[in-house]
């Protein structure tokens, strides 16, 4: 049975790595922890698959060591993750401001 689709967004993290780590802690909790069987191992190979391609891209671009965020859409089909999209927002952290507060 296939679900509609889902989105799970990462929370904002110092570096694309951080994100990345963040999606894989959230895939293992939610998805691979709680399917036994072939389906276990199909999510694995698919998650495999995305973190891959989030990793090449981020460094392909440059923005691994920035701030950001990973947008995913996925299904969930008979207990299979199964990834569709997912959409990289990078952040640059730089100072915007600096005062001083003598006691």
């Amino acid at each position: 049975m296939m679900e509609g689709l889902k989105v799970f967004r990462t929370r904002l993290s110092p570096t694309m790595r951080g994100a990345v780590a963040r999606l894989r802690r959230w895939f293992y909790a939610t998805h691979y922890s709680k399917v036994m069987g072939e389906a276990r191992e199909i999510s694995k190979e698919n998650w495999a698959k995305l973190a891959r391609l989030l990793v090449e891209k981020s460094n392909e671009m440059g923005v691994s060591d920035k701030g950001g965020r990973i947008i995913l859409y996925y299904y969930i089909k008979d207990g299979v993750f199964i990834p569709v999209r997912a959409e990289i927002e990078v952040y640059e952290l730089k100072l915007t401001g600096k005062f001083e507060i003598t006691v």
